[in-house]
């Protein structure tokens, strides 16, 4: 009896010894990965750059992730990358996607300014305000105004502009609130920006003081002293604003 339980537990081991030896396998393998520097054996040696950019640089780009990255193919931290990267103030989002067996691909989306904002910032399509390190003021841009936080409510009045004034032929390219919340505007004639004039909306029934403009707009624009550009502001608080506009223009 003795032999044959001596003979079932021998048989039992050499059945569990594949699996002893896996074990003992895996252990050392992972000791021995913990030894390897993945840096030195699987390193990023592509770093791709894409993405229409009209305000950041490439090479640029491409250097700062090379130097973010801490690790291998596997280890590399890719969050890292993209939180460096999304600082800058013109990215609007990063995409990273690793491909084997060495290559970084970094996808740029770019923020598109479709505003100045306060004179030192850029109010994007978005409607995020985001500041550079220098502003370009040759862009064709219009000219935004107001408290801080304000922006999203500046632009929304700006969007409401841009309807009333294009079809008569002038465009808005400065639009100001104040602290008081009161409104002040500068349009100009599409074919001659030089022809700009400012409006006071101010801050009461700002809706019907801008239709009502809208309205006197193109009986002013037959005025020979208008198309000579003698108008140079028109108070629209006054309810007697055609009066207000003729005494504009013999002051000038």
């Amino acid at each position: 009896m003795k032999r044959k339980k001596t003979s079932f537990q021998f048989i039992n081991i050499i059945k569990k010894l594949p699996i002893l030896l896996a074990v003992v396998v895996v252990c050392y393998t992972v000791v021995l990965l913990k030894t390897i520097e993945f840096p030195t054996l699987l390193p990023v040696t592509d770093i791709q750059v894409k993405g229409q950019l009209n305000y950041l640089d490439k090479k640029e780009i491409r250097s700062m992730v090379q130097g973010a990255i801490n690790g291998g193919f596997f280890t590399m931290d890719l969050k890292n990358v993209r939180e460096l990267l999304m600082e800058k103030p013109w990215v609007d989002n990063v995409s990273l996607r690793k491909m084997w067996p060495a290559r970084l691909d970094v996808i740029v989306e770019e923020k598109t300014p479709i505003a100045y904002w306060n004179g030192d910032a850029y109010l994007s399509e978005k409607g995020n305000v985001f500041k550079p390190t220098s502003i370009d003021n040759n862009l064709n841009l219009p000219g935004l105004k107001g408290p801080e936080g304000q922006h999203d409510n500046v632009w929304k009045f700006m969007n409401v502009l841009y309807k009333e004034t294009a079809r008569l032929n002038y465009e808005v390219v400065r639009l100001a609130l104040d602290e008081r919340r009161a409104w002040r505007l500068t349009i100009a004639e599409k074919d001659n920006e030089k022809n700009q004039i400012d409006i006071k909306l101010g801050r009461y029934e700002t809706d019907k003081r801008l239709q009502r403009f809208v309205r006197i707009l193109p009986t002013l624009i037959t005025q020979d002293g208008f198309v000579e550009n003698k108008v140079r502001a028109i108070d629209m608080r006054f309810p007697m604003v055609l009066l207000f506009v003729y005494l504009k223009m013999s002051l000038t």
